[in-house]
């Protein structure tokens, strides 16, 4: 690779790092991906960050670290009146809809067969 090629790699990664997509940023770091993983499969549920972190298979300091970014994204919401506090995945969230249509895809592609079995005729 020629070193004007990799200058224009490293140049194009700073711009995805100072600009990064809306994927980019629910991904930043892997703990993030684990937890919105674990809430998607426990809604309805208060946890405390000790219980996500559990659940996640993160530390608790990454969830402590992350959890402000999901609050504000709006795919999790503060139980009122929790002390400590406690949270719960906001399930009328459109990124929460949008990631359960991402997810049906996605299974959809990866397993074809067990979709046409299941479609009625």
């Amino acid at each position: 690779m020629s070193n004007q090629s990799q200058t224009e790699q490293t140049e194009m990664a700073t711009v995805r790092d100072e600009y990064p997509s809306g994927l980019r940023v629910l991904m930043q770091n892997e703990s993030v991906g684990y937890m919105i993983d674990a809430l998607m499969d426990m809604p309805g549920t208060t946890f405390s960050k000790s219980r996500l972190a559990e659940h996640a298979g993160v530390s608790r300091q990454s969830v402590h670290t992350h959890i402000t970014l999901l609050v504000n994204l709006g795919i999790v919401k503060e139980v009122d009146n929790s002390e400590p506090v406690e949270y719960t995945l906001n399930d009328g969230d459109e990124i929460i809809r949008l990631l359960h249509r991402l997810e049906g895809v996605v299974n959809r592609r990866l397993n074809p067969k067990v979709d046409e079995s299941t479609t009625p005729p």
